[in-house]
């Protein structure tokens, strides 16, 4: 029997349940028992096709269709749940050290989770909307739940544009349904291979790319997800960008699937490009000016965000393993960071201007959080330069060296105000009556072994990134377009 169903059901369930019992006195103790479940979700289904409510596939005139909605699980889908889940089980646990935990926490946790897996599972365009507008609100709710005038500003500003930005993906779902008469995505890329593209279609790309544009935080809209990360509970910033990536990979694949192999993909290539160089400058000029740590990071994840989408975005086989691979290592390395970051602001604040000599208080932290940064900067042996040396052999190979050149000022960029916070929180000299407000403060094991496991899982990935690619290469083959521009 396959299970797969369960991967989506089951926390959407138990999100129902928990906005029922949110005052319940088990809520803890609930949500540490959800915490572990998550961790099995992503091995109960099998690879292959589920079609869901006894449909399959029909043949009309001799052509096979898919009938109803069709989820599929295969070895990259698998790496991305499990990590996706593994994130999402780790805030969980973390959850349950705040003071004023409440059901509606785990609840919108569940729903993100829920929705971000169906988003990676779907087959079918308009099942991906649903579910992409489901993410959308659990993310505001989530930002919300922080408590303050800014985060629900934020909330709101995102939910705004998000009600636009999710109108005009619709319209483009209907446009191509229109133009196709399906909304599988494989029959739709089939019909769209064989055919003659029309003026429907070139709109209902469009608009599939704001969709990506604003779900997976590439400019016009990295501002909203700048506010969201920086908002929200650092720690609940962890599973927030995890969300946004996987997103962004999900549409991205979609784009690939159905106008990979298409001429106009030239186009879009150089449009999807452009944002991502955009995502990374903007990124990183923004993050190289802040005070605030948390703001730091929010454009860091930003910047990241268009490491991931330049990958994807060249179409190559290569590219789309290393902009998947990336995908999956920021949210590894960015999830200890943002873990850290609460540790921080618990400590003191995330203000960098108020803080300093942690080292002397919190050595274990410090030098967790350092190699964190590391695999973010893309040093050896983290998985971040192993995905960022692929990123550049993809770049390489498709004979844009300019972007290779590109990437390596915005590595030294990373490396200068990763640095320059390094200092600030834990170096900087700070006086006696401070550190003494600092040991008054006790940091949970369940942080320290949260933020120790992510380094652990960094540092593996950096010297055995085959655990991974192994699962990557496969689908970068069967999507993949070789191109070298002349």
């Amino acid at each position: 029997m396959n299970l797969l169903p369960l991967i989506v059901v089951v926390p959407l369930i138990m999100a129902i349940i928990f906005s029922y019992i949110y005052r319940s006195k088990y809520v803890r103790s609930l949500t540490l028992l959800m915490a572990l479940v998550l961790l099995i979700l992503p091995f109960l289904g099998t690879y292959g096709p589920y079609f869901f409510g006894g449909h399959g596939i029909t043949f009309i005139e001799g052509i096979p269709l898919v009938s109803g909605i069709l989820y599929t699980l295969n070895p990259l889908k698998e790496i991305l749940l499990f990590t996706l889940m593994l994130i999402g089980s780790l805030v969980l646990i973390l959850s349950t050290k705040e003071k004023n935990l409440s059901g509606v926490f785990t609840s919108l946790v569940l729903m993100g989770l829920a929705s971000v897996s169906a988003v990676i599972l779907t087959e079918d365009l308009f099942n991906l909307y649903v579910f992409y507008e489901i993410a959308a609100i659990a993310q505001a709710g989530l930002v919300i739940l922080a408590g303050t005038e800014n985060a629900y500003r934020s909330a709101f500003k995102y939910l705004l544009v998000g009600t636009m930005a999710g109108s005009i993906l619709l319209l483009g779902v209907g446009l191509l349904l229109s133009a196709t008469g399906t909304l599988n995505i494989g029959d739709m890329g089939r019909y769209l291979a064989l055919n003659p593209l029309t003026p429907t279609v070139y709109g209902g790309l469009l608009m599939l790319i704001v969709g990506l544009a604003y779900g997976g935080g590439l400019p016009p809209f990295h501002t909203l997800k700048v506010d969201l990360y920086a908002r929200a509970k650092p720690f609940v910033s962890a599973i927030l960008q995890t969300y946004s990536k996987f997103v962004l990979i999900a549409l991205m694949l979609v784009i690939l699937k159905l106008f990979g192999n298409l001429p106009i993909f030239n186009t879009i290539r150089g449009v999807l490009i452009a944002l991502s160089v955009i995502a990374m400058v903007f990124g990183t000029v923004m993050a190289l000016l802040q005070e605030d740590y948390r703001k730091l990071l929010a454009y860091h994840t930003i910047s990241q965000g268009g490491y991931v989408a330049l990958g994807l975005a060249l179409g190559t086989p290569l590219g789309i393993v290393a902009g998947i691979f990336h995908g999956i290592n920021h949210a590894l390395y960015k999830s200890a960071l943002f873990i850290g970051a609460h540790i921080v602001d618990k400590v003191r604040s995330s203000d960098m201007r108020k803080v300093g000599g942690l080292l002397l208080t919190i050595p274990i932290v410090a030098f967790l959080m350092l190699f964190a940064k590391f695999a973010s900067i893309g040093i050896p042996p983290f998985n971040g330069f192993q995905s960022k040396l692929l990123l550049a052999e993809a770049v390489m190979g498709a004979n844009i060296p300019e972007l290779v050149v590109l990437m390596l000022i915005v590595s030294i960029g990373t490396f200068l105000y990763m640095m320059k916070a390094f200092y600030l929180i834990f170096l900087k000299p700070c006086g006696e009556e401070q550190l003494k407000e600092y040991r008054d403060v006790k940091i949970s094991k369940y942080h320290i072994f949260s933020l120790g496991l992510l380094v652990v899982l960094c540092l593996i990935l950096g010297v055995y990134p085959d655990i991974v690619l192994d699962r990557l290469y496969p689908i970068g083959e069967e999507i993949g377009i070789s191109w070298v521009l002349r």
